[in-house]
């Protein structure tokens, strides 16, 4: 507990390690999990509110694995279902909005389960690991938060996980929403919900598979022809998600190929490489655009980016959607 007072709200953390639970072996040096940076953090959380540690790993985000996800969803649902009046999950920013992202999928509780990490190692100057966890913390147990399902929560801002997206790989301010704003903010003990945001996706039944079907992720570019699906048999993989430029187009010569692979059933979604404004349906309709995609079978990503939107082809063909069923499930977030 973190005051004297009468507690107001009660909080699990679930760890899973990241630059938040880091230090440095010398000042402006390598940085590397450290199991005791977790208890020194705990001296920076909100008063009021009883906070109940568990860990899951202490590993880098490149290392979050399918089974760390499902530990996650699973002992959170305990703890909600035990009378936890929401969840902090920490987590290495490099992924999180993939998790953040796939976790929703899953949620199916009011109460929140926010993730945070941070920027800088626990160990340096300016670190923003204590701010970014007690912010994390007053928004899993505030009333408001409530119904918004999984959030991201860093540098003071709230954000719901299908929109967050990190846009600096070196800044505090390394997390944005697009295409909207955060959907809220922090200061101290007090959050303030700005808006709620389009509204969830049902949370699908069930916990997180223990494999996802094989989704590569190729991104098309200046004089690429994606040629290198002449090498990839389309038994091999289950779907295809293409980065494409612009509002989601590929070079006319990488139609053949894309072709190929919907007419042996292949799912191909098509997101694209640019960070804001998603993909379109009806712009354009030369060879290789958005519509002749479309009229070739795929299906575009729409606002979700390629990380997004691969991992919900996969979290839809575990479920054996058909290619209408893909389609619709990604209308929800097109443009």
């Amino acid at each position: 507990m973190t005051s004297s007072s009468a507690p107001s709200a009660a909080v699990t953390l679930l760890t899973l390690g990241g630059t938040i639970f880091m230090t440095q072996d010398a000042p402006g040096g390598h940085a590397a999990p450290d199991d005791d940076a977790a208890a020194r953090l705990m001296g920076t959380l909100v008063d009021g509110v009883v906070l109940t540690p568990h860990e899951i790993a202490n590993v880098s985000s490149s290392d979050v694995r399918q089974h760390h996800l499902r530990a996650v969803l699973e002992r959170a649902r305990r703890a909600v279902d035990e009378g936890a009046d929401g969840v902090v999950l920490t987590h290495g920013t490099d992924t999180l909005e993939e998790s953040a992202f796939l976790l929703q999928r899953f949620w199916d509780r009011e109460a929140p389960l926010v993730v945070t990490g941070a920027m800088r190692p626990a160990s340096a100057p300016g670190a923003d690991g204590p701010a970014n966890l007690r912010d994390a913390v007053a928004v899993a147990a505030s009333p408001t938060a409530r119904g918004l399902g999984v959030l991201a929560v860093v540098d003071g801002q709230v954000h719901l996980a299908d929109q967050v997206t990190k846009t600096s790989s070196r800044a505090i301010s390394a997390f944005a929403s697009e295409p909207s704003s955060p959907v809220g903010m922090v200061d101290g003990a007090d959050v303030r919900v700005l808006h709620r945001g389009p509204g969830r996706d049902a949370p699908r039944p069930g916990t997180l598979p223990d494999h996802l079907p094989r989704v590569p992720t190729l991104m098309a570019g200046l004089d690429d022809d994606l040629d290198l699906l002449d090498h990839l048999p389309a038994d091999a993989i289950a779907g295809l998600v293409i980065a494409g430029v612009g509002m989601g187009h590929v070079s006319p010569a990488a139609m053949p190929r894309l072709r190929r692979l919907l007419r042996a059933g292949v799912p191909v979604v098509v997101a694209t490489r640019i960070g804001s404004g998603g993909t379109s349906t009806h712009h354009y309709a030369y060879p290789g655009s958005e519509v002749d995609l479309l009229d070739a079978g795929a299906t575009m990503a729409g606002f979700l980016p390629p990380a997004k939107a691969r991992l919900l082809l996969q979290v839809l063909l575990t479920d054996g959607a058909t290619r209408e069923e893909i389609r619709e499930a990604f209308a929800a977030h097109a443009s």
